[in-house]
């Protein structure tokens, strides 16, 4: 049986060994450390005390009453008939109280969407132009002026469009006039005739 080793042990030295590769320490890859920050978030409750709310901004009160007549002049033109009644008697009360320049411009805006506005056009024109008047009237920077110049100016120039119509009718009724008066004449001469 030794024999047998011995065989084995001769053969297997006549095998050739596996190569083993040997690492270069130069190729081999460097390891560098380097410090990365990263951020953290983490949620902290705080205790924050409640600020009052803000005062909410408040015009001048001549601009406040400005901009409710805008308003108003808005609301009012989409209302209905039996609304305007009541806001015009509400607005004529107010003026005959205080006269004050809104009251004024107030009741001339209502007027002013009545039906029968133009038939008023006279005492709104009444109402409106010491406001815009250079002597007594309110200062050019007044907020409450630009709209009562917006009012007159609309009261004249619908002045402007009943005087164009009243002119155009009269041309009309004055054609209308001749033409009769021409019919006339050849009724007149058709009856000499026969």
């Amino acid at each position: 049986m030794l024999g047998g080793a011995v065989l084995v042990l001769t053969l297997g030295g006549c095998a050739v060994a596996p190569e083993i590769p040997v690492i270069n320490r130069l190729t081999q890859p460097q390891v560098v450390t380097e410090t990365v920050y990263v951020p953290i978030y983490v949620e902290v409750e705080k205790v924050v005390e409640a600020k009052p709310a803000p005062e909410p901004i408040r015009l001048p009160e001549d601009q406040d009453q400005a901009l409710a007549l805008l308003l108003e002049l808005a609301r009012l033109s989409n209302g209905n008939a039996e609304d305007a009644r009541k806001e015009l008697s509400a607005a004529q009360t107010a003026f005959n109280r205080d006269r004050s320049a809104s009251n004024r411009i107030r009741l001339a805006l209502i007027s002013s969407l009545s039906a029968n506005a133009t038939a008023d056009d006279t005492r709104l024109q009444g109402l409106l132009e010491p406001l815009v008047g250079k002597v007594g009237g309110l200062a050019a920077s007044h907020p409450i002026r630009p709209v009562a110049e917006m009012l007159l100016a609309q009261i004249n120039e619908r002045n402007r469009q009943v005087r164009e119509q009243a002119k155009k009718v009269e041309e009309l009724q004055q054609k209308l006039d001749a033409l009769k008066a021409i019919e006339k004449q050849l009724l007149d001469r058709d009856r000499r005739r026969n």
